[in-house]
């Protein structure tokens, strides 16, 4: 089955507001077999949304979504537009008038006049209930497809969809139609390499995308017939691609790291410099990360490397702060201070200035310690300040994932 997503609102079209909407209702609804086809945006213009609903409702999709303009100011103007290009007329709902000031006055506020606008909705519509919010959704079958019409505010066209709209109007049992591989450490290019040859053998089934990040790449498989081959193809491609492969769907390395710290019963601190307390952050996202994280220190000056990590002046002057041996002191002094079992480090020139004719923009060491191995990774992310920090973070955990998992 085949669907279109129509979005409204001046602000998507100018940058203010960036279309989650779309994204979400695609991924929600594949497993039920309905694929968007096309997606468009239009601004707060009621002859705008006429013209493409027009094409839209006469091109034989079997699902029209519509999201925006339901709200109760001027610019709303969504009803006003379906009411001219369906023929229908506005009509006064008393009930949900009345159910709408309740609403208000639980919560000791009297209902401004202009959400009175709110209980107009479009006479041959079915009506599909706002748990969160006060707009109404509504849904038409035109011309063997069905039009629902719902709220921009993703939280509430979300529920409608999930509590009203698949169990009324879907109701087909969900399937897993696409699966998604998550990898680090390696890049776009060298990835397809490896799996060139499984994506030969199964394209006749499957369809393959790749996804790159600065936090790695993502592959998608997407099956394209039925059958339950999926979960096989998913784990020949998931072999394929180790040692880089690390989780499906929206696994995260913090998450697998947090997983793994737990099954060998491991604890973790880290000393960032130039990171800035991101890697801590990443760790602590992860609810249960105070099973395993025992905390860091941000040690951004020399002089707290020396006084709360144990750097040597020495060691500093010799090699300077973003070295190789520094990054393995400040994992050993994180790691004694904290009596870890893991010692992380980081350390490295994020820019625009710092440089040296010897240690350009972008240089990062990592540093990784425990009772038995001492391990120094050294990078060069030359991105730009905010890249160069999320890429450290991103390869600092990898290693982690890569040490635990050995």
């Amino acid at each position: 089955m085949n669907a279109c997503v129509l979005t409204i609102g001046d602000e998507l079209l100018q940058g203010f507001t960036v279309d989650t909407n779309s994204a979400w209702l695609g991924t929600t609804l594949l497993p039920y077999g309905i694929v968007i086809q096309k997606q468009i945006t239009v601004g707060d213009d009621i002859q705008s949304i006429i013209n493409e609903s027009h094409k839209i409702i006469n091109h034989e999709y079997n699902y029209f979504f519509i999201t925006g303009g339901l709200g109760p100011t001027h610019d709303d103007i969504t009803k006003e537009a379906f009411r001219q290009l369906l023929d229908d007329e506005l009509v006064f709902n008393k009930q949900y008038y009345v159910h709408l000031k309740e609403r208000f006055e639980k919560i000791s506020i009297k209902m401004p006049k202009i959400n009175e606008s709110q209980a107009m909705v479009l006479k041959n519509a079915n009506i599909i209930p706002n748990d969160i919010g006060s707009a109404l959704g509504m849904h038409y079958f035109y011309n063997g497809t069905h039009i629902f019409i719902m709220p921009g505010v993703p939280s509430e066209m979300k529920k409608m969809i999930k509590k009203h709209i698949i169990p009324t109007y879907i109701k087909t049992v969900p399937e897993e139609h696409f699966i998604t591989i998550k990898t680090a450490g390696i890049m776009e290019s060298k990835l397809a390499e490896k799996v060139s040859g499984l994506m030969d053998k199964y394209s006749k089934s499957f369809r393959f995308a790749f996804l790159p990040h600065f936090s790695g790449v993502s592959f998608r498989i997407i099956k394209m017939v039925e059958g339950n081959e999926l979960q096989i193809v998913k784990d020949e491609f998931y072999q394929k691609m180790q040692p880089y492969s690390y989780g499906f769907h929206n696994d995260t390395l913090e998450g697998i790291v947090g997983q793994k710290l737990i099954e060998k019963e491991l604890s973790i601190a880290v000393a960032e410099s130039c990171t800035g307390g991101l890697i801590g952050k990443r760790i602590t996202d992860t609810a249960g990360s105070s099973e395993y994280f025992l905390g860091g220190i941000i040690a951004y000056s020399n002089l707290l490397k020396i006084s709360l990590l144990d750097i040597s002046k020495q060691t500093l002057k010799e090699n300077g702060a973003v070295s190789e041996e520094i990054a393995l002191e400040l994992a050993n002094g994180i790691r004694n201070k904290t009596n870890a079992d893991i010692g992380l480090s980081t350390t490295g020139i994020s820019g625009p200035v710092g440089a040296t004719e010897t240690k350009p923009v972008g240089l990062a060491y990592i540093g990784l310690v425990t009772p038995n191995k001492s391990i120094v990774k050294k990078y060069n992310f030359d991105f730009g300040r905010h890249l160069h920090r999320e890429m450290v973070v991103t390869s600092s955990l990898n290693l982690i994932r890569l040490y635990l998992e050995k």
